[in-house]
């Protein structure tokens, strides 16, 4: 994919006042599938850019990328930080964005929680169900090093980031001040209470044994086997949940997997697009479910068409009508495929 071409800029209110910045880049052609991004924490959208640049450039997809609130361009917005916040910016972002096409997400770290969450909370009717899911550097819960049940010294880096998530919460000025001295970036970062709180939810976050909806859902979980943030032990138990999922351990590759290794991420983009391509393709049109429904009932000898359960002559022409105008459908849209 090209990405001289500037994406198209859109900003997404949210009920807490957080406005989020979403990049659109539509296809030449009319959008078939659209793929939504999902970055992690203290990162933005332009994560995904090396990701991206590996598309392919005449696909008819649309791209959506957008900054988690609170990072990048998007603000924090007035809400407690806790995923299920995460969760319903993203329920938005496909609902506003991606109305008419299946949906394929992707995410990484802090961006996979939220579709986790958004998969453990899911509503019967109000959300939208993605059509294909790439997990990356995903995790199901369990990360807060400070509890009961991690080694020793685990406990003691687990205590020793909680303290400082504190001290980032009570003295923002001055640790970001710290921040930006000792570990410079060009990269546009949350102050530092934004990206405490949201550390925070990470370590509260927690779905596991809560993912049955994803169970029809076609699911890629990529780890890097060099991973000390999100280490490859908790691709492990979600892969023992997902029993459908398909796991890569990418050798060499640290917690930044989308920068280290864009091109493999690329390729298993484009077969869920593909898969979503193919079943939205074998799907049957509203009509032509509309036109076999009507059939089948015209044609049912015990229906309540008729008189005794027989069809009269102008009933007899209406499902020979029906018949007749499903198989002119089907032809019709055999020969604009081909």
């Amino acid at each position: 994919m090209d990405l001289n071409k500037q994406a198209e800029l859109l900003h997404l209110m949210r009920p807490d006042g957080a406005r989020l910045a979403v990049y659109r880049r539509e296809p030449s052609a009319p959008p078939e599938v659209t793929v939504v991004l999902a970055h992690g924490w203290s990162a933005s959208a332009a994560v995904w850019d090396d990701v991206l640049r590996h598309l392919p450039a005449d696909d008819p997809t649309r791209i959506l990328t957008f900054d988690q609130r609170g990072h990048g361009a998007s603000t924090p917005g007035r809400a407690h930080a806790d995923m299920r916040v995460l969760a319903d910016d993203l329920q938005a972002v496909l609902s506003t964005f991606s109305p008419d096409t299946p949906a394929i997400v992707a995410a990484h770290s802090m961006g996979a929680m939220a579709v986790l969450t958004s998969a453990a909370t899911r509503g019967p009717t109000t959300d939208v169900q993605p059509a294909g899911l790439l997990l990356v550097s995903a995790s199901s819960g369990q990360m807060d090093l400070s509890l009961a049940g991690h080694p020793p010294f685990a406990r003691v880096v687990g205590s020793a980031r909680t303290a400082i998530a504190e001290v980032c919460t009570r003295a923002p000025r001055s640790t970001r001040y710290l921040r930006d001295l000792l570990v410079p970036s060009a990269v546009p970062r949350p102050t530092t209470d934004v990206a405490a709180a949201w550390f925070r939810a990470i370590m509260d976050f927690d779905v596991a044994g809560r993912l049955t909806a994803l169970r029809d859902v076609p699911v890629h979980l990529v780890t890097g086997a060099q991973d000390r943030v999100i280490q490859p032990v908790h691709t492990c138990r979600l892969a023992a949940e997902l029993a459908h999922a398909r796991v890569h351990v990418l050798e060499g590759a640290t917690h930044r997997i989308p920068s280290e290794q864009p091109a493999v991420l690329a390729v298993l983009l484009s077969e869920l697009v593909e898969g979503a391509r193919r079943q939205r393709a074998a799907s049957p049109s509203a009509s032509d479910t509309i036109l076999r429904a009507a059939t089948q009932l015209l044609f049912t000898k015990r229906g309540v068409l008729g008189a005794g359960g027989r069809l009269s002559r102008n009933e007899h022409w209406l499902a020979r009508r029906s018949a007749t105008a499903t198989r002119v459908g089907r032809e019709e849209m055999i020969r604009t495929r081909q």
